[in-house]
């Protein structure tokens, strides 16, 4: 299956001087900035502790409505208490409560854990959708592409990843003038290794991993343009002629800052889920829209 982010349906968000695809769709035309910003730092303080994050996403919808969220945040804490002793690591959460048409709440939650430790999400998501339901909070529901592989500097395997987590920080369908948070986090720091270090800087985007990304695309494209240019990079690499067929679209698609330096028209990337992500290289005329003032929200942290 493909997961396709377009200009028709992103916008460029700035964090720390780089830019983000993030939703935005004819149903959810704006953005929570102040939330979305939250979202980033917490995946980025989790990527301080672990080089691998997995992200796992799964919706819950409670059986009644209710003004504030007592029961999710009981049910939260005793799960992430479980999955800390299954998993030995650090396990956070990011979550978004939303009310459409239906008479009752939901929630948008994303489970985040080190990628050492788990490489799927199935037996988690499972393990989630059995306990909320077995507790009679309500049903859930299994999202497409549900789990993502952030690595610390990569950003072509965090856009993504951010791109999805965005979706939970969309201005339609939440709730206003009520007591309960709309955004619930986690509380988390960076690592004691990165508090007030400049490292932090390098999390999202590595200058040392984007150098080697680029000059490595670079390569390929320039041997490509070339008659023999198969030939050449096979004897710089000593590798063979199948070997190479088989890594230089892994190269080009793993190895880039972003995706409009490698092609700036189409380009189809491969998922660290092994899932075809398509990114086109326009850029938005609403990157800077983020700056104008904020409408203010209420966060809670756990």
């Amino acid at each position: 299956m493909t997961f396709k982010i377009t200009t028709a349906n992103s916008v460029n968000f700035i964090y720390k001087d780089h830019s983000y695809r993030v939703l935005r769709s004819k149903k959810a035309p704006q953005q929570d900035f102040k939330a979305l910003t939250k979202v980033f730092k917490h995946c980025e303080c989790m990527l301080s502790h672990y080089s691998k994050v997995l992200v796992v996403r799964i919706d819950l919808s409670t059986k009644s409505y209710s003004i504030n969220n007592q029961a999710f945040l009981k049910f939260i804490k005793k799960q992430l208490s479980i999955l800390t002793k299954q998993y030995s690591c650090k396990v956070t959460y990011i979550c978004a409560r939303e009310k459409d048409t239906s008479s009752n709440q939901h929630y948008h939650l994303a489970v985040l854990l080190s990628g050492h430790k788990i490489k799927h999400s199935s037996k988690l998501t499972y393990q989630l959708k059995h306990a909320w339901e077995s507790e009679g909070l309500g049903s859930t529901s299994f999202v497409k592409h549900p789990y993502y592989l952030m690595q610390r500097g990569n950003k072509l395997s965090i856009e993504p990843a951010l791109y999805r987590l965005s979706y939970l920080t969309k201005r339609a369908t939440k709730e206003a003038n009520i007591k309960a948070h709309n955004y619930l986090f986690s509380k988390l720091e960076y690592s004691k290794e990165h508090v007030g270090r400049r490292l932090n800087d390098t999390i999202f985007v590595n200058p040392a991993i984007t150098y080697q990304q680029n000059k490595e695309a670079n390569l390929i494209r320039s041997n490509n343009s070339k008659a023999g240019g198969i030939e050449s990079l096979k004897k710089w690499s000593g590798i063979n002629g199948s070997q190479l067929i088989q890594t230089k679209l892994h190269h080009l698609l793993q190895h880039s800052d972003h995706p409009s330096q490698v092609n700036n028209d189409h380009l189809l990337l491969q998922h660290s889920m092994n899932r075809s992500i398509h990114i086109q290289g326009d850029r938005s005329l609403y990157a800077n829209r983020q700056h104008k003032t904020l409408l203010s929200d209420r966060f809670t942290w756990h």
